[in-house]
């Protein structure tokens, strides 16, 4: 509690070199020399007695008010922070304490708004603590909705398994190592965060915008990834490439990390991986269907019985990949490195593979038979 309590005094000396009275006491101090020195100058005072009254009067004003006005905000700031403290430990308790549902749903409301009266290092204090102490990562969601806190936030190794952080602002943020398997981070912006070593198994990231996040060694095993954007961003000038494909090489910057990430049975149907790079990862099984994986890296991969139904994987490299059983129909692979590749028993049914590489591929020609075009295709050493 040191920390948080330490992240309040820090605030409450911030506020007051924000808002220091000083300013107000100097345009009070001008006003009252104004006054001083009209009322002076109808009683008949000469200039200089005017003067000197004026400005006199207008410092010991200013000085009166700083000083009430210093006196008042440093007992309200402690106050402030004695309620704070005793009402954030009054709701802790409560909610581990209690077993009764109605109960638990008033506390967490609490719990809410005594968070939301936090700013933001003081909620992350907080959120520290909570964790640190096992309070449900539940209800620490449910309060942080809305907050900026965890903006650039170092939560590495934190252990925040089924959290409900949807549709929240995690840019930056430092999730290296952690626990958040189950997690709802539905629509949230992860963009350039640190996600590598991390347990995301089972979560939830529809839609979420991981742009430049590494996910290297990141276990997504089973999670929903549906309609996430991993590469530049969709639309836009600088998407588009002078042949209308989206281009990603001239913002690498801007490209996920996801090389050796565990992402078998992982639900990425509609996914934007233009130039990301999934080397050695694992997405044995992975629904990657209507995916874009332009230009992207998926060298020595496993797809063995993924589902690349419609999916895009033009000038995609995917030498030496384990694409056995895998489901290639109407896939696109104009361009694609596929040599050593491994498509026993992959579907290939209408895929276009013009200009692909498949030399020392493992594919026979009953499975090329059923592709839609083949135009150029390199298949001998």
């Amino acid at each position: 509690m040191e920390g948080v309590a330490n992240g309040m005094k820090r605030s409450f000396r911030m506020s007051q070199v924000v808002s220091h009275p000083s300013t107000l006491a100097v345009f009070s101090g001008l006003f009252a020399a104004v006054i001083a020195f009209l009322i002076n100058l109808i009683s008949g005072g000469n200039t200089s007695s005017q003067i000197i009254i004026a400005l006199v009067f207008a410092i010991l004003f200013s000085l009166g008010l700083a000083s009430w006005q210093m006196y008042t905000q440093d007992q309200s700031g402690k106050q402030w922070m004695a309620m704070m403290q005793e009402l954030v430990f009054q709701t802790y308790f409560l909610t581990l304490l209690t077993d009764n549902p109605e109960i638990s749903q008033i506390a967490q409301q609490r719990l809410g708004q005594v968070l939301k009266t936090l700013n933001g290092d003081q909620q992350l204090s907080m959120l520290k603590f909570f964790v640190h102490n096992g309070l449900p990562a539940t209800l620490i969601g449910d309060a942080l909705q809305g907050s900026k806190a965890l903006v650039g936030a170092d939560l590495q190794k934190i252990v925040l398994p089924q959290i409900n952080l949807a549709q929240m602002d995690l840019r930056r943020v430092n999730f290296r190592e952690a626990n958040l398997q189950g997690a709802d981070l539905s629509g949230v912006n992860l963009y350039r965060a640190d996600l590598s070593g991390a347990n995301l198994s089972h979560a939830t990231l529809k839609g979420a915008d991981l742009r430049g996040a590494d996910l290297r060694g990141t276990d997504l095993t089973g999670a929903d990834l549906s309609d996430s954007s991993f590469g530049e961003a969709k639309g836009g000038h600088d998407a588009l490439g002078s042949q209308g494909e989206r281009g990603s090489a001239r913002h690498p910057d801007l490209q996920a990390h996801l090389s050796h990430a565990q992402l078998a049975g992982a639900k990425m149907r509609g996914s934007y991986l233009s130039g990301v790079d999934l080397s050695q990862a694992n997405l044995r099984g992975a629904d990657l269907s209507k995916a874009y994986f332009y230009g992207a890296n998926l060298q020595g991969a496993d797809l063995s019985g993924a589902n690349l139904t419609e999916t895009t994987l033009t000038e995609a490299n995917i030498e030496g990949a384990n694409l056995t059983e895998a489901n290639l129909s109407k896939a696109t692979l104009i361009g694609a490195n596929l040599r050593q590749a491994d498509l026993s028993g992959a579907r290939l049914t209408l895929a276009i593979f013009e200009m692909a590489d498949l030399r020392e591929a493992k594919v026979t020609d009953e499975q090329l038979c059923t592709i839609g075009s083949g135009e150029a295709l390199k298949r001998e050493p």
